[in-house]
This record gives C-alpha cells, sequence and structure tokens, in this order.
C-alpha cells in the first residue's frame, strides 16, 4: 500500500493534536471518612475555563486539552482538595477523598477590633479586585463569606473565605470562582490608610467562565492582557523585548536584557536565571556624634554599589518595578512561572489584581486569533 509522504505528514499532525486535546483525567470523589460518593462536586484545572461536575456516582471526567495546572476539587462543606501535576494521572483511574471542612477557631475573634467589618471591607476590596476599570467592575456576590480580621501585634489586616468567592467581571467578560486561602496587608502603624501599606499579597485558586457575548470583550481582555506580568514574563523568556515594545533600565538608564537574564529550554519550560542584579551606586553612610551627644548617620564623600530594582516600560506609558526574589524561574508557553512569588512589583504591574487577572492559558487564545 502507497502513502504519499504528505498524506502521511497529514495523519502525524492530526495525531499528534488528538493526543495533546484527548488527555483526560478521569476519577471518584469520596467521602474521606465514610467513603460515600459525592455527587455534584466541581472539578477544575486552575486558573482556566476548563471544568467539569461529579455525576450522581460522584464520577467524573475532564479533558485537561495538555494544561498542568493544578486540579482542584470544590464541594460545599468539604476542605478544597488540590492535585499538582494532573497529567501524571491521565490514562488512570483516581479516588479523591475530600475531608468535611471543620471549624476553624482562628475565625473566632474575640473583642472588637479597633476598625469596623465596613471599613476593612473598603480595603479589601481595592487590594483583591483593584480599582482599574476592570476591578471596579466586579462585584463579588457572596461577601458575607468573608472573614476579616485586623491583627494589632504586627499592624496586618487578614482575610479569608468560609466559600469560593463568586466575582462576576462585567468589564472582562467572566464568571470567575475564586477559592480565596487568604489576602494580607501589611503596615508600617495601626492604620488602614494606603501611605501606611508597606505590602500586600493574596493567593487561592480560580476558574473562569466566559459570559462575553459575541467577542464583545476580546478588545478589552488584549489591552489587559498586554503589559501584564503574564506578558513581561512571557517577553523576558522568549528575549521578545524589542517585538513586545518593552524596555528595560537599570539606574534610569535604557539596559541590554542580555546581560541581566540567560534563557535556556527545559522539556516543556524556558529556564531564565538571573545572572546580574542590577545595582545602583550610592554614598557610603558613617554614624557620628553630634555637639549633644547625640548618635547621627552621615553620608560620607565614598561610595558604593547597592541592590536595587529593575524598571520596566510598556508602550510609553505603563511603568513598573519589579524585584526578582529567585535567582532561576521556569515559565511555561503562557508566560506563566514558578515559583510563584519568585517575583516582586510595584507600579503599574503592582496595581493589577484580581480584577485583572485572566485564564492561565490566555495566550495561546491570542495566538490562535492571529
Amino acid at each position: 500500500m502507497h502513502i504519499s509522504y504528505k498524506y502521511f505528514l497529514l495523519f502525524v499532525i492530526l495525531l499528534s493534536v488528538f493526543e495533546v486535546h484527548s488527555q483526560i483525567i478521569q476519577g471518584t470523589i469520596l467521602d474521606n471518612t465514610t467513603k460515600e460518593t459525592l455527587p455534584g462536586a466541581t472539578i477544575y484545572l486552575d486558573g482556566t475555563t476548563i471544568s467539569t461536575i461529579s455525576d450522581f456516582d460522584g464520577n467524573f471526567s475532564i479533558n485537561t486539552r495538555g494544561n498542568n495546572a493544578t486540579l482542584v476539587v470544590s464541594f460545599i462543606g468539604y476542605a478544597t482538595f488540590r492535585l499538582n501535576n494532573p497529567l501524571q494521572y491521565v490514562n488512570k483511574k483516581l479516588n479523591v477523598m475530600v475531608e468535611k471542612e471543620s471549624i476553624n477557631l482562628d475565625e473566632v475573634v474575640i473583642g472588637k477590633g479597633p476598625f469596623s467589618r465596613k471599613q476593612m471591607m473598603t480595603v479589601f476590596r481595592e487590594q483583591f479586585l483593584g480599582e482599574s476599570k476592570s476591578g471596579k467592575s466586579c462585584k463579588i456576590e457572596n461577601e458575607d463569606d468573608i472573614i476579616l480580621h485586623y491583627d494589632v501585634s504586627n499592624n496586618t489586616l487578614n482575610a479569608s473565605s468560609r466559600n469560593p468567592l463568586k466575582i462576576k467581571n462585567s468589564y472582562l467578560g467572566y464568571e470567575v470562582n475564586f477559592d480565596l486561602n487568604e489576602l494580607v496587608v501589611q503596615y508600617n502603624y495601626k492604620s488602614l490608610e494606603r501611605h501606611h501599606q508597606m505590602q500586600s499579597f493574596f493567593s487561592g485558586t480560580t476558574f473562569y467562565k466566559d459570559i462575553s457575548k459575541n467577542n464583545k470583550a476580546d478588545k478589552r481582555r488584549k489591552e489587559t492582557f498586554y503589559g501584564s506580568a503574564t506578558h513581561l514574563v512571557h517577553t523576558i523568556a522568549h528575549n521578545a523585548w524589542e517585538k513586545e515594545d518593552i524596555k528595560l533600565f537599570v539606574n534610569g538608564l535604557q539596559t541590554n536584557p542580555l546581560g541581566y537574564f540567560q534563557v535556556s529550554d527545559s522539556l516543556q519550560w524556558k529556564k531564565v536565571r538571573l545572572i546580574k542584579e542590577p545595582q545602583m551606586e550610592v554614598r557610603k553612610v558613617k554614624t557620628e556624634k553630634n555637639a549633644k551627644g547625640q548618635i547621627i548617620i552621615v553620608e560620607t564623600d565614598e561610595y558604593e554599589m547597592k541592590p536595587t530594582n529593575f524598571n520596566i516600560l510598556y508602550q510609553k506609558d505603563k511603568q513598573s518595578f519589579i524585584e526578582f526574589r529567585e535567582k532561576v524561574i521556569f515559565v511555561d508557553k503562557n508566560g506563566n512561572y514558578n515559583p510563584i512569588f519568585a517575583i516582586g512589583y510595584g507600579g503599574y504591574i503592582g496595581n493589577l489584581k484580581a480584577g485583572d487577572m485572566l485564564p492561565i492559558n490566555y495566550f495561546e487564545t491570542i495566538k490562535e486569533s492571529q
């Protein structure tokens, strides 16, 4: 039998596509104590639009489409179950044991705190959803599930949620299920004022449902992606600075990224290594006593090099600064990276919050449209 090379190549391509898009994980959701099956549990890949629900017998089947994002199982009254690296379980049958959620005594706060719930909720919305057009368009439909506590011992606002937050993002056209693990806002004083904030961060898992009709949100989604942390890291990993119109600065001077970042291939990831830390020249200081015998700090005529941040400029108007807390990160094809807390952000990117988040495989959508 004769098969032309052209048709053989087409067959191989189609077979490869089939293999990538049919990576299915199957399993059963069970109560860890009673071993009873749980129908109606939500199973999804973190940060994507890929999800399913367990059937009457607790069984589920989910097509990962090649995504290796954390597999999350959520069921009311039970602790959220997370499975890392789920692709290793393709073509295997999983028994997922979930545990009933116990009462968390940390939620019980004795005595009245320094701030009202209304005051703390205002800060929570600012630091969680953000104040961009997208962030301000978001509405959390179950705000009563949010637990807020201000710890006066370290001037920190802490937040978590009893159930996943149901967020309607009208600007980007998504319904987001956000299983909030924690939100922390630290202050240098007993305050909720923004100018007293030292740092803020939040963590959790997300599932997206596309509610945009007739592609109305496409333009806004693209505008949100470009200039984001994911866009920046994808640019670094592919050395596409000029193409993506992103410039790197150190001490106010534009610099060549190749002098700071080394990129290599590592399986399905790009390995980005920080080979040189940004530094700035500053005057040395010393301590001495003044006329009153008080110890003061004074500058000398000598200089020394001190660590500083990278400055980022995207399209002449979106300015950010970044700090690499790890020397090596691994970046996937969409610009997502590990470890997730390896980079700290300020400026434009630092102001982007959950209201500006897109599905982790969004970059694939842009490539397909192009």
